[in-house]
């Protein structure tokens, strides 16, 4: 239940209104794109990439959450693809992310033991715009992902 209220986030008080979560994402740009609806004029974003083993997580891919959401949120969370599109203010378009894939979305629970241990490298966006250029190649890679999984989807039905 906690992992579907942490990709429905809305829902916190369902649980009590603190989560006990982290959401973990392989790609930074991933995590920067999210990010980005928190910048705004004098707030910087700050990313920290951090070494968290796959191991450590509760292994389950967001599509496994998503799965699981409508016994605990009710029916209109029961319909889900693999495939879906994020806007946010650093991609007002969207961003394409595979829900199948465990790099997109891992749930931890707590914290992430020995943090300072783990850090890998820091992200410093002092703009927007600066956080917009950064992800723009993840974007169009993630955009031909999809495209090549809907044409790969459509030859493969009869």
């Amino acid at each position: 239940k906690v992992c579907v209220v942490r990709l429905y986030i809305s829902n916190m008080p369902k649980i009590g209104g603190i989560d006990p979560s982290i959401s973990l994402h392989d790609d930074w740009q991933t995590t920067s794109i999210i990010a980005s609806g928190y910048a705004s004029s004098g707030k910087k974003v700050h990313l920290f990439e951090l070494s968290v083993p796959a191991v450590e997580s509760v292994g389950w891919t967001l599509y496994e959450v998503a799965q699981r959401s409508s016994e605990h949120l009710g029916a209109q969370y029961a319909d889900h693809e693999q495939w879906f599109k994020f806007p946010s203010p650093a991609v007002p378009q969207g961003t394409w992310f595979d829900s199948m894939l465990q790099r997109t979305e891992r749930y931890g629970l707590y914290s992430v033991p020995h943090l300072q241990s783990r850090l890998r490298n820091i992200y410093v966006f002092d703009t927007l715009s600066q956080l917009q250029t950064a992800v723009d190649p993840f974007v169009k890679v993630m955009a031909e992902r999809q495209s090549a999984s809907a044409t790969h989807s459509r030859k493969a039905q009869p």
